[in-house]
């Protein structure tokens, strides 16, 4: 990994609107999360969010930046990536399942003592994640593109399933679900 690979992932994945990254510094960082013997995600998420290097800029948690890079040097860990919108997402799940009681706070991201609370992210996400293994329609979709990629649809590596597991390809439908509820969340007010 180089420091132009991690340009071109950082990019790929927007984390350049509001940060310049020290990208040989960013680089090193994807190839130790890589790297870790082990890795769990409610507590080393926090860690690099906090520890991702920017060659300027204010310091700040970037979880998003943490969670991406970690969901893809290590697709076989559980990891949600942290999001806006994924969070509004997740706050109204919690609010629904919860039976509609107090405020939603849907335009907070989950936060504790002024920080990010990934921990609390997470839990809402795999609670969301076991919701929709009970539901027909997210089983058909899921399975129809685990089989398309090892098919071939997305390459060689998506389609080599020890390399990428069916867990990976099922979260990333998860995120991107909780991506657009949140999207029609944030465009259609309750």
């Amino acid at each position: 990994m180089e420091a132009n690979d991690a340009r071109q992932f950082l990019s790929t994945f927007l984390l350049t609107q509001f940060v310049a990254w020290d990208r040989a510094g960013v680089a090193a960082a994807i190839m130790t999360i890589h790297a870790a013997d082990a890795f769990d995600p409610c507590v080393d998420i926090p860690h690099w969010a906090d520890r991702l290097p920017i060659s300027r800029g204010q310091r700040r948690q970037y979880s998003s930046a943490a969670s991406k890079i970690a969901t893809f040097a290590r697709p076989r860990d559980e990891i949600h990536i942290w999001d806006r919108l994924a969070s509004r997402a997740a706050r109204h799940r919690d609010w629904v399942r919860n039976g509609r009681v107090g405020a939603q706070y849907l335009g907070r991201p989950y936060g504790a003592d002024g920080r990010h609370d990934y921990p609390a992210f997470w839990r809402a996400c795999d609670q969301a994640r076991q919701e929709e293994r009970e539901k027909t329609d997210f089983q058909q979709v899921r399975d129809r593109l685990i089989a398309d990629f090892r098919h071939g649809a997305g390459g060689d590596v998506m389609a080599d399933p020890v390399r990428v597991p069916d867990s990976f390809i099922e979260r990333r439908l998860l995120d991107k679900l909780m991506f657009w509820e949140g999207t029609l969340l944030e465009s259609r007010p309750l």
